[in-house]
């Protein structure tokens, strides 16, 4: 009787009506899992990743002990965005790549950098950016967003 029903054209509209609420009701009483949210940003998340900025070809580096920030445009090294330079070395100098070691203040949300050289030219201070998440693959740097990648080896 039941498969009568269902075969008739009036009786699929209800059908499926029962069958959409069953599984509304029924299907919601698990936890799901919620995709997004931040991921908190470590020395262990960022060591041996290469974060990329999600509008240009500006990269950071990183491996247990040092950081190669530099902006590579088809395999030629270009100067770094001149609000990064301002950020972090408070200037208007042109480095097409900054060379350092680094540290990761958590408690204070910064990278800190120091035996700093940019292209080649040591320069004499501690640097710092603000670093925080930005959902599971990315991390704002300072005023820009990056990718989250492993890194491939790189030459200096």
């Amino acid at each position: 009787m039941f498969f009568k029903f269902l075969s008739g054209c009036r009786g699929l509209p209800i059908a499926l009506s029962l069958v959409l609420a069953s599984v509304c009701c029924f299907g919601g009483c698990e936890d799901t899992p919620t995709t997004g949210g931040d991921v908190p940003v470590t020395s262990e998340r960022l060591s041996g990743r290469r974060l990329t900025d999600i509008q240009s070809d500006l990269s950071w580096a990183f491996d247990e002990t040092n950081v190669i920030i530099e902006n590579k445009v088809n395999d030629k090294r270009q100067p770094i965005p001149p609000e990064l330079i301002e950020d972090l070395l408070g200037n208007q100098s042109t480095p097409a790549v900054i060379d350092a070691s680094w540290k990761f203040d958590e408690k204070a949300g910064l990278i800190r950098l120091f035996n700093v050289k940019a292209d080649g030219e040591s320069i004499d201070r501690e640097l710092s950016i603000s670093i925080n998440p930005a959902g599971a693959v990315r991390v704002n740097l300072g005023s820009r967003q990056y990718n989250m990648f492993l890194s491939a080896s790189k030459d200096k």
